[in-house]
């Protein structure tokens, strides 16, 4: 017998490597979903090792509607549309497929299947074997001789032959038989009709009577019971429809012999730069690829071995090594995630690629150094300003120690914020998702050591188990920091890394462990007067109804407003008609119900997620609130605050404000809120170099009601508040590349009016509008944005032929240039903040940034020179040109402020 054919139902496979994926998709370092193609290769790639494969193709779909769609338009109309990343995907498979010279098979008007039907048939004309690797249905039609469907087993780690008595036995009927049985079950993924009332065991027993469709009608008679034999008689058309449709074309005209599909030449050299190109460094490796993946990262293959330190020779040894190298990996074990309350249970350092060991201090198994020891020699090491500390995630290392009596003082490397500058697209920046990116490698995980549950800790487990987790993590982190220190440099990030991310570590770490007072008497008072609000509320809705019911259920809500008082239903979703505050807050202006069940809802969630929840998150040994402010947790550059989130507390208006009152300075101390007087908008008019905006901000004029003279086509001194709010609106929203419908909606004019608005703002702001198409002409250009400091932000949509994410990518790059730049700026003066106090040894405290504000805490001694050095060290953030202006109050409540 000749060697046989392997074919691939391409798109079959890149569409079931996608969904494989989706929980946990894979990205390239452009943010790109690439999970599609290493599946796709993946499985590619496990077929020649397991199978020796000497001629294959890859067959794909036609990119044209086919015949089938020609004779039954429904056909696959219930199926949702392809993700428009996937499309992407499918272009890549097919170009690393040409350039290592893989067959790739399509005709127009046809489906993958048919064409593999066809070459099955030429394989058994020309005695040739054919293998068929899909796990569709509708090819085990083609099953039969030495005609096999392939399927992978996990369990075994081969390939499952399915031939004739794997699908009798599997499906009860023989190959030849499944488009008799489609034509009479039916098949609800193609939409395939069939007949009506017929499932899969009356199929399996028909056939298994008569053998095939023609023998069922030609003695419908004889089929029993008489409602089948109706059904039968009823849909005999759509059943010879059916199998028509479902029957695969096997005498096609294809361009290709099966000779023409020999891979024993396979140019697999060729696909090794498209894969790295792909971030699929293990692929390329797995080519011999190796040296070429070197070139961008190197070598991933751990030791053999840790050290783990049991004696004070041993510590001195590692921590003289750490002293000599000058730079050195570090990583804290501790007992609890919370650093507020941590204890350290040991520590590990890597001083190169492979060179590190773990120093535990507690462990089940005894013999362990002794804490107070460690931590004195340990303190000599890590407090020299010569050292430079690399760390991932060494925010956290920081606060454990401190409160342990150690200060890391040089804090020169995290990995995890090295990552995120460098990559911000990536789903994670987390050590395990790192290492597995940039090295290839496979961390432990922590739940492999100390089982699934994670209620054990480090020094519950086997210490060589310990080691080889705890040293590991220091030694990946060392290797990840020679990658990512080369990429600062190559793509000039050094400032922004060196100068402004890597000092702002501390700063935070410092706000995170000083916390902020809750009054619990306020914040319980506060809880019990938002249920009784709510209570009225809910009994004001029930009198105006005339009757009660559940406020939280969305579909007795959209029965009270929409069917019992006759509102006009505004917005459809898949369960009605929506509900939503947007919507809520439209119908409000015809009805009482809406405006109410708004106010319910704002009142809820106040109660529920601030006033009830709170007092559980204050620490009982501080009792404080201890936030964790991430570096890491936006594509922008804004800081974002979590655990609790502080910066979610409404800032403007009544409600918010009742919350913030029950934020209080420690006693002897009071707070000072410096908040940057329109900041973004400031960045627009130094980077547009608008000159009506320019004007306006040196010479301190009132933007928005100037706006508002413009588009209102009056003067100054004739604007109404209304109208400045609309200025305002208008402002804002360039930033944010607001669109004359979201225009129209928010302030509930016409489109046609939010149209004049927006033409007239751009007519006398021309450098603005300049400015705009100026960003994303560079975005098209580049694939990127940049802020005042250098920070980039890739934009995989700026591209794209789709008009949605094209126009949503365009926004992305205006907000990410100016909201990113006021990030810049508001980081660098926390750093002049921090300066001034050091400087001498101010007592003054930083205990919250919430976006353009600082909030402090300001010993009594200290308030009256404070307002003018903070004011001084913030409007310095930036020379921009036109003055940075910062608002100053002091109060004895955060909710005083505003």
């Amino acid at each position: 017998m000749r060697d046989a054919l392997y074919l691939i139902d391409g798109y079959g496979l890149i569409y079931r490597s996608y969904f494989a994926f989706l929980k946990n998709p894979l990205f390239n370092l452009e943010g790109e979903n690439t999970s599609a193609v290493f599946g796709f290769f993946r499985s590619f790639f496990r077929l020649l090792k397991l199978r020796d494969a000497r001629y294959l193709a890859v067959i794909m779909d036609s990119k044209t509607p086919t015949f089938r769609h020609e004779r039954f338009p429904e056909y696959k109309a219930n199926r949702e549309k392809a993700p428009e990343d996937l499309h992407a995907q499918v272009r890549v498979v097919e170009e690393i497929l040409g350039a290592m010279g893989v067959a790739v098979l399509r005709k127009e008007g046809f489906e993958a299947d048919d064409i593999i039907a066809t070459l099955a048939s030429v394989c058994t004309r020309e005695s040739r074997g054919c293998y068929i690797l899909s796990n569709d249905k509708d090819l085990l039609q083609t099953v039969g001789g030495d005609v096999y469907v392939l399927q992978y087993d996990k369990l075994t780690g081969s390939y499952k032959q399915v031939g004739r008595e794997e699908v009798l036995e599997s499906r009860g009927i023989r190959p030849e038989q499944i488009t008799d049985y489609l034509a009479l079950a039916g098949d609800q993924s193609d939409n395939l009709p069939g007949v009506k009332g017929v499932g899969i065991k009356t199929a399996q027993k028909l056939l298994a009577d008569y053998s095939n469709l023609d023998e069922i009608y030609n003695n419908l008679t004889t089929v029993k019971p008489e409602g089948l034999r109706k059904k039968l008689a009823a849909d005999k058309e759509k059943a010879y429809l059916t199998y028509d449709l479902a029957t695969l074309r096997n005498t096609l005209s294809l361009d290709q012999t099966v000779e023409q599909m020999a891979i024993q030449s396979l140019n697999t050299e060729a696909a090794i730069p498209l894969f790295i190109k792909q971030g699929m460094n293990s692929l390329a490796e797995e080519l011999g690829g190796a040296s070429s993946v070197k070139q961008e990262v190197p070598d991933h293959t751990p030791p053999g071995s840790y050290e783990t330190v049991l004696d004070e020779p041993a510590l001195e040894r590692w921590l003289k090594r750490a002293g000599e190298s000058g730079i050195f990996a570090f990583d804290t074990e501790t007992d609890s995630l919370d650093e507020i309350v941590a204890r350290p249970i040991g520590f590990s350092l890597a001083v190169g690629p492979g060179e590190a060991c773990y120093i535990p201090i507690s462990s089940f198994q005894t013999g362990v150094l002794a804490p107070e020891l460690v931590r004195r020699r340990l303190k000599k090491l890590l407090e020299k300003d010569s050292l430079k500390i690399i760390g991932q995630n060494i925010k956290y290392d920081y606060k454990v120690l401190k409160r342990w009596g150690i200060e890391l003082k040089n804090i020169h490397f995290d990995t995890m914020i090295a990552s995120w500058l460098l990559y911000g697209n990536l789903r994670s920046f987390s050590l395990d998702n790192l290492a597995l990116k940039f090295l290839n490698y496979q961390t432990i995980r922590y739940e492999e050591v100390v089982g699934k549950d994670k209620s054990a800790t480090l020094a519950e487990v086997d210490i060589t188990r310990a080691t080889d987790y705890a040293a590991e993590d220091a030694d990946i982190t060392f290797r990840l920091f020679k990658i990512f220190q080369s990429k600062i440099e190559e793509e000039g990030l050094q400032d922004l890394f060196y100068n402004l991310e890597m000092p702002l570590v501390k700063i935070l770490a410092n706000m995170e462990l000083q916390g902020i007072r809750l009054d619990l008497d306020k914040i319980f008072n506060l809880s019990r007067e938002l249920e009784a609000e709510l209570n009225h509320y809910q009994e004001d809705i029930f009198a105006l109804c005339g009757h009660s019911f559940n406020l939280n259920s969305t579909k007795q809500l959209q029965e009270v407003l929409f069917n019992q008082r006759k509102l006009k239903p505004l917005k459809k979703i898949k369960t009605g008609f929506s509900t939503d505050n947007t919507v809520l807050a439209e119908l409000a202006l015809e009805d009482p119900v809406p405006g109410k069940v708004l106010n319910y809802r704002l009142l809820a969630k106040l109660k529920s997620t601030y006033a009830d929840s709170l007092p559980a998150l204050v620490n009982p040994g501080t009792e404080k609130l201890h936030t964790h402010f991430l570096q890491t947790g936006t594509a922008t550059g804004r800081l974002s605050s979590r655990d609790p989130n502080l910066q979610n507390i409404p800032v403007r208006g009544e409600k918010g404000r009742r919350i913030r009152i029950a934020f209080v300075p420690d006693r002897g101390y009071s707070f000072l809120s410096a908040d940057y007087s329109q900041i973004e908008l400031v960045v627009l008019a130094a980077l547009s170099g608008d000159t009506m905006l320019l004007e306006a901000f040196k010479q301190g004029r009132d933007v928005h009601l100037r706006t508002a003279a413009v588009i209102f086509g009056i003067g100054e001194d004739d604007v109404a508040p209304g109208q400045r709010q609309v200025g305002k609106t208008i402002n804002f929203g360039v930033i944010y590349g607001m669109s004359a419908f979201r225009l129209a909606r928010d302030l509930k004019i016409s489109r046609s009016e939010a149209e004049v608005f927006i033409s007239r703002y751009f007519q006398r702001y021309a450098g603005v509008a300049s400015f705009i198409k100026k960003i994303i002409a560079g975005a098209e250009a580049k694939g990127y944005v940049e802020t005042i400091r250098g920070r980039r932000r890739t934009l995989p949509g700026i591209k794209s032929r789709n008009k949605t994410e094209k126009t949503a990518a365009e926004r992305m790059a205006i907000n990410s240039v100016i909201q990113g730049s006021a990030a810049d700026i508001v980081k660098q003066a926390m750093l002049n903040v921090s300066q001034e106090f050091d400087k001498k040894e101010y007592k003054t405290r930083l205990l919250l940034q919430v976006h353009d504000e600082l909030i402090f805490e300001v010993p009594d001694n200290e308030l009256e020179i404070m307002p003018e050095l903070l004011k001084k060290a913030m409007e310095s953030g930036a020379d921009l040109g036109i003055p940075l202006r910062v608002q100053v109050e002091i109060g004895q409540s955060w909710g005083e402020f505003h």
